[in-house]
């Protein structure tokens, strides 16, 4: 298994297709459908035989936590492996990458609308148990409906999350499509 790290306009013809099909295949769209952000976005996948076996992405967001600081955060998503390749390991090596390299880049925090929260939390990625807000021009407004998870990426970070309570909030920017 080889992992690669690729920008969104550095993929060729066939590796997008081939995210395309194994995002439409777990979440029947796939990461170009909708949104322009995503044309930014960094994907990472994991490749067997010449072929995408395993794929996430993330773009870039801000948080700011508790109306402070502003904290360098990666967005994490369309975490999916192929469904015949399930259950060896794949995606948790490819999560376990995906971390080591945004460590690596000074990422402050890794965030994701989780699909299951089990398997991640047994990565290390923890439930915000705070509130969730979005900023849309000067207007801030709750999305406690939302749930996401986190992985601090430094210690300072780690530190900071691990004093939080349900009183704290997370704030992010509106974007396209799904808030979180």
């Amino acid at each position: 298994m080889q992992f690669k790290i690729i920008a969104a306009q550095d993929l060729d013809r066939n590796q997008r297709h081939q995210i395309a099909d194994l995002c439409f295949s777990a979440f029947d769209e796939d990461p170009w459908s909708q949104y322009a952000f995503m044309q930014k976005a960094i994907h990472v996948v994991g490749i067997l035989n010449n072929q995408i076996v395993s794929h996430a992405l993330w773009t870039d967001r801000v948080f700011t936590i508790n109306g402070s600081s502003d904290v360098k955060t990666a967005y994490v998503e369309y975490v999916t492996t192929d469904y015949t390749m399930r259950g060896k390991g794949i995606a948790s090596q490819l999560l376990k990458y995906l971390v080591e390299t945004l460590t690596h880049l000074e990422y402050e925090l890794a965030a994701l609308q989780p699909e299951d929260e089990a398997f991640y939390e047994k990565l290390g990625w923890t439930v915000w148990k705070g509130n969730l807000s979005i900023k849309q021009d000067t207007c801030s407004y709750l999305t406690d409906e939302y749930e996401i998870m986190l992985y601090p990426l430094n210690i300072q970070m780690k530190d900071r999350l691990s004093n939080s309570s349900e009183e704290d909030t997370i704030c992010a920017d509106w974007r396209e499509g799904e808030l979180w």
